[in-house]
Order: C-alpha cells, then sequence, then structure tokens
C-alpha cells in the first residue's frame, strides 16, 4: 500500500467518524422539518378558517352599526324636540326672572315711598297697592315695545 491508499483510509474512516456524530443531530432537524412541513400544510385551512369567521365578524358589525344609525336617526326629532323645549324653557324662566326682578324693585320702591309720605293703616296699602298698579301698567308698556 502506498502512501495515497493509506491516505484515502484515513479520510474514508474520519468520514465514517463525522457521519456517526452527525447522524443523531440530523435526525432531530429532519423532525424538526417534519414537523414545520406539517404545520405549513395545515397553514391555508387555518388562514381560511380565519378570514370565515373575520368575514363574519365584519359582517356582523356592519349589520349593528346598520342598527344603530337607523335608531339614531329615528331619536334625532326627539332631540331637537326636547333642545328645543330647553331653549323656550330658558326664554320662559329668563322672563318671568325679568319681571320677578322688576315687581321685587316696583315693591321696593313702594314700600321706600310709603315709609318716606309716612302712610300708615289703610291709607298706607291703599298708596302701596296704587303706586304697584302704576309701575305694573309702566312695565306693561315697556314690555309691549
Amino acid at each position: 500500500m502506498d502512501w495515497l491508499g493509506i491516505g484515502v483510509i484515513i479520510i474514508g474512516i474520519a468520514f465514517a467518524i463525522l457521519v456517526g456524530v452527525l447522524i443523531k443531530p440530523i435526525n432531530k432537524l429532519a423532525g424538526v422539518l417534519e414537523g414545520i412541513k406539517k404545520t405549513t400544510d395545515e397553514l391555508p385551512n387555518t388562514l381560511t378558517e380565519i378570514t370565515k369567521q373575520t368575514t363574519e365578524i365584519m359582517q356582523t358589525s356592519n349589520s349593528t352599526l346598520k342598527n344603530v344609525n337607523e335608531q339614531v336617526h329615528e331619536l334625532t326629532p326627539f332631540f331637537h324636540v326636547i333642545g328645543d323645549t330647553g331653549e323656550a324653557t330658558r326664554k320662559i324662566t329668563k322672563s318671568a326672572l325679568e319681571k320677578a326682578n322688576l315687581l321685587q324693585t316696583a315693591s321696593t320702591e313702594a314700600s321706600d315711598f310709603t315709609k318716606r309720605e309716612k302712610y300708615e293703616g289703610l291709607f298706607g296699602i291703599l298708596s302701596f297697592l296704587y303706586f304697584i298698579n302704576e309701575r305694573r301698567n309702566d312695565l306693561k308698556a315697556k314690555t309691549k315695545k
């Protein structure tokens, strides 16, 4: 045997040892790749099912949104009526408050008038009522303008 034959035998033995050592990790890698293959085979079915469920959810959401929009559309006139009622109530309350303030001012002025003129008893009450009547007529004239 010459040196070339001995070198080939050494390389062959080294290659056989290398293959023996690498068989176990290569088998494990083959198992992992088989698992990946099974997963990727199931992937189209899974995606189809997810897409189907997503489509159903979107359709249900659209239906619900349409229903809510219809209900809001039906309630909108009621909200306008409530708003108009609130505005009318505010105007009436403001008007009543202004009249109450004017009446308070008038009664204060009438009271001051009766005290200043030293009217007492029945004459004081009559002058107080006369003064209030005159102020009320003035207020009516002012509010009609």
